[in-house]
């Protein structure tokens, strides 16, 4: 992959060298209306430039066309690829086996177990819950019911089941059933493109569930080596929200993406955790880390994690950034010559 280009450092040009870096994933931390926005916008569209395939989730409409940087707007529209998930769904093989890189298919009990352990986290589901959705999805998987039905057909499953817990878990699943959101046929995302999963239309947590389901969906094909060839880069804004636990999926890709092809793009106005968190760690083994203005309560936790022997120094410099400056951690350029320290950076046209 060619490297990404920041902005610049007293007119000097600063690089994302991505050859070079630990891993591909991306962290931009900053309060809102500090500029990282305009600056995941910018890196995208460099990605797509590069024929790389990017996903989006759009939540809550934040990367609608009016929210796109004038300047990168035209060129943005021309190469997203739309997925309507509310109106159209989102066709992937959810129920399907996956094949291994040596041509041999996973079990079915397998492939059950996996879709039941999505399910349970995204819907934060009991042993019993747990328990009849295996009962429903296998009879899905039996009967060949999703090829024909959709995700509703889990609902159906459910029903037959006619239990107080799979009447919760009925419950608990109607959003997506109802709206019969993963529906079988070709699989949604386009390569070479901005691929945007249209969500604002469902209500916040219903959002939340199908960008869960469908990043654990997208880190099941990642490890039978489905992006391996190209790469695959996943936006998230607010990732805050989907690092709820050690085991769920955003910190399974932070840890182990890059030999999967699979990286992240993660945007959040701060970090809102104990200094030793698992989250927290995970956040910071980003290959590159922008740090934009925080919060003045942000201020001296964030400046320590740029450099623990310069705190003061970075404490000025942070809360001095004007919008669409930042200060880069990672493995960077300048005019072609590698560095190790952080960086000062404007990206502002």
């Amino acid at each position: 992959m060619q490297s990404i280009e920041l902005g610049k450092h007293k007119n000097r040009g600063v690089v994302f060298d991505t050859c070079h870096s630990v891993n591909n994933h991306i962290l931009l931390l900053g309060k809102s209306g500090s500029g990282k926005s305009v600056q995941a916008q910018k890196i995208i569209l460099e990605l797509s430039r590069q024929k790389k395939t990017v996903v989006i989730f759009d939540l809550n409409s934040v990367i609608a066309t009016e929210h796109i940087f004038p300047i990168y707007r035209t060129e943005f529209i021309d190469n997203i690829h739309e997925i309507d998930a509310y109106d159209s769904g989102i066709h992937c093989e959810l129920f399907q086996p996956v094949t291994f890189s040596d041509g041999t298919k996973e079990k079915l009990v397998d492939t059950v177990g996996a879709l039941v352990d999505v399910l349970s986290c995204a819907g934060k589901l009991g042993i019993r819950q747990r328990a009849v959705l295996r009962m429903a999805i296998a009879a899905v998987l039996e009967e060949g019911k999703y090829e024909t039905d959709g995700f509703q057909s889990v609902d159906e499953a459910l029903a037959e089941i006619d239990t107080s817990y799979a009447e919760a878990v009925r419950e608990k699943l109607y959003q997506l059933t109802a709206h019969n959101v993963f529906r079988s046929g070709k699989f949604f995302i386009e390569n070479g493109k901005i691929n945007v999963v249209r969500l604002s239309k469902f209500d916040m947590d219903t959002q939340k569930f199908i960008a869960e389901v469908l990043l654990s969906y997208m880190w099941r094909m990642a490890t039978v080596s489905s992006f391996r060839q190209d790469g695959l880069f996943v936006f998230l804004d607010e990732c805050h929200n989907f690092m709820t636990g050690e085991k769920c999926t955003v910190n399974k890709i932070l840890s182990e993406g890059r030999k999967f092809s699979l990286n992240l793009i993660l945007a959040t106005q701060g970090l809102w955790y104990k200094a030793q968190s698992v989250t927290q760690q995970k956040l910071m083994q980003c290959g590159l880390v922008l740090f934009f203005r925080p919060d003045m309560s942000q201020l001296y936790a964030q400046a320590k994690l740029i450099s623990a022997e310069d705190v003061k120094d970075w404490v000025m410099v942070l809360q001095k950034l004007s919008i669409g400056e930042f200060v880069a951690l990672g493995s960077l350029t300048l005019d072609g010559i590698p560095v190790e320290k952080p960086l000062k950076v404007s990206s502002r046209m």
